[in-house]
């Protein structure tokens, strides 16, 4: 039965059929595949050289290929090797994208006064060491912000024993950070920052010269100064913060820095550096940089031009502005380049804490101008920045009460003395640019957090002591061994206590 289903499924089949899919009609040319005398003969195909290791390292590589000289554009003609027969170099990718440099600076080497580039493994990731310059501009800039961070453990190093409490670590920073900047931790934020659990503030509430964060992260604490901190602290603290980062700290690292170099009589000015932003002298890896310019360019009213040099999220930031301008005095010619730099994709090296003029160099080719000078004295910086405050309040203070005061002296017949005696508000302390804490850290608040926070430590955190049991002053008397049964629920006879 099976086999007669079978073979009437099989009948029920479409037959195969030939199909013509090239359509073909049969009157097509064939290309015949043996030898036509009526075609030209083909030369024969010499057999490929084998060629061995020794002939692909006598072949130029892209580093020995000439570079086009000054002057001269990217896409002329140079002299090639022998290897090379079109006499045009090939592209060094074929990844695409366009690359617009402005004249031949371009394509020069880097100058022989830069270290050169370092690549280091760094959690698994392949980052740049920051470059500086050989030989000169070490004291060409200053720090002018900066944040690191350690490991927790460092408190246990710098106590010489181990800690539990969040009050234990951050006391124990606090003290070591008064012997390196000379102000420790005042108070406590009410949230933390960073992505921190908590942080604290460095200095003093009303002139916060940075903070502390801690919780979390890896267990790690995060410092930060300000500008007003690094210009406030003892002098010699970027020698004595090298020192604890080289020597003590664990896992220490700095995640930015910031160094600026300050022109007074403003030789180098916003338009100088726009100008060597527009001759290549900003450019790095034959890229050009984002730039953007904030305030008004086209009719400077005296607020201050600022001309920005990359993009904030990256690991090398630069911006220039008029800086005496900025703090309020509109006839100014202080100038300041800032370069910032941060730990992405890039490692910042301790020695950038000794030698900040020397990165700020090495930073960009258009600060070669900079050779020779040096970076104006910390105090000097300090005054010029409080005269230019108190030219601030006094222009606002003349707009506010000017005229107040014209009609107290001219009308109401007072005293100088008298004027001041009730303009004046005593208690309230000076004007905050104008704080004295904002000179130096000695002349701030000197109540922290560790003076008042000491607690003594057992130096073997793993020894328990041992228990001691507690002396029980036994009754004399037949009624007070009754009460003392009661309260102990027992029985002289228990107790072993006769002859009462």
């Amino acid at each position: 039965m099976l086999t007669i289903l079978g073979l009437a499924t099989m009948s029920k089949r479409r037959p195969m059929e030939a199909v013509n899919l090239r359509k073909e009609t049969g009157g097509e040319p064939r290309y015949r595949a043996v030898f036509d005398p009526s075609k030209p003969a083909q030369p024969a195909q010499s057999v490929r050289a084998i060629r061995d290791i020794r002939y692909w390292l006598t072949l130029p590589t892209v580093a020995d290929l000439p570079l086009p000289s000054a002057g001269r554009s990217a896409t002329e003609v140079v002299d090639a090797p022998a290897a090379t027969t079109s006499g045009v170099l090939p592209p060094t990718s074929n990844t695409g994208g366009k690359c617009q440099r402005t004249g031949a600076t371009a394509f020069e080497t880097p100058p022989d006064y830069l270290c050169p580039v370092e690549l280091v493994l760094d959690d698994g990731q392949v980052k740049i060491v920051t470059v500086r310059a050989q030989g000169w501009g070490d004291d060409l800039a200053h720090v002018d912000q900066l944040t690191f961070s350690v490991h927790e453990d460092t408190c246990h190093v710098i106590a010489g024993h181990r800690m539990v409490s969040d009050d234990d670590f951050i006391a124990t920073m606090s003290w070591k950070l008064e012997q390196i900047f000379g102000f420790g931790v005042c108070s406590k934020r009410p949230k933390g920052m960073n992505f921190y659990r908590d942080t604290w503030v460095l200095g003093q509430e009303d002139v916060c010269y940075g903070n502390l964060s801690f919780g979390g992260q890896r267990n790690t604490m995060c410092i930060q100064l300000t500008a007003v901190g690094c210009m406030a602290a003892r002098s010699g603290w970027e020698k004595r913060l090298y020192d604890f980062l080289d020597r003590d700290a664990v896992n220490p690292r700095l995640t930015r820095v910031d160094v600026a170099y300050d022109d007074f009589a403003g030789e180098y000015n916003v338009d100088l550096m726009y100008s060597d932003v527009q001759a290549g002298l900003f450019n790095c890896g034959g890229r050009n940089p984002f730039v953007e310019k904030r305030s008004d360019w086209d009719n400077p009213d005296g607020s201050g031009r600022t001309l920005y040099i990359g993009k904030r999220s990256n690991g090398k930031f630069c911006r220039g502005y008029e800086k005496g301008r900025e703090q309020g005095c509109k006839t100014s010619e202080w100038f300041r380049v800032e370069v910032e730099f941060k730990n992405i994709d890039r490692i910042i090296p301790l020695d950038i804490l000794l030698n900040a003029g020397a990165y700020l160099a090495g930073a960009y080719p258009a600060f070669e101008r900079f050779r020779g000078k040096k970076a104006p004295e910390r105090i000097t910086t300090i005054i010029k920045e409080a005269e230019h405050a108190l030219d601030h309040y006094l222009h606002y203070a003349a707009l506010q009460v000017g005229r107040l005061v014209n009609y107290m002296r001219d009308v109401a017949k007072w005293s100088e003395s008298t004027i001041v005696e009730t303009l004046a508000r005593p208690g309230v302390g000076f004007p905050q640019r104008l704080k004295l804490a904002n000179i130096s850290a000695d002349l701030g608040n000197r109540s922290f957090v560790h003076d008042y926070a000491h607690v003594d430590y057992d130096f073997d955190e793993f020894v328990r002591p041992k228990h001691v049991e507690p002396e029980v002053e036994l009754p004399t008397t037949k009624e007070g061994w009754k009460a003392f049964c009661r309260a102990n629920k027992t029985t002289l006879f228990d107790l072993g206590v006769s002859g009462i």
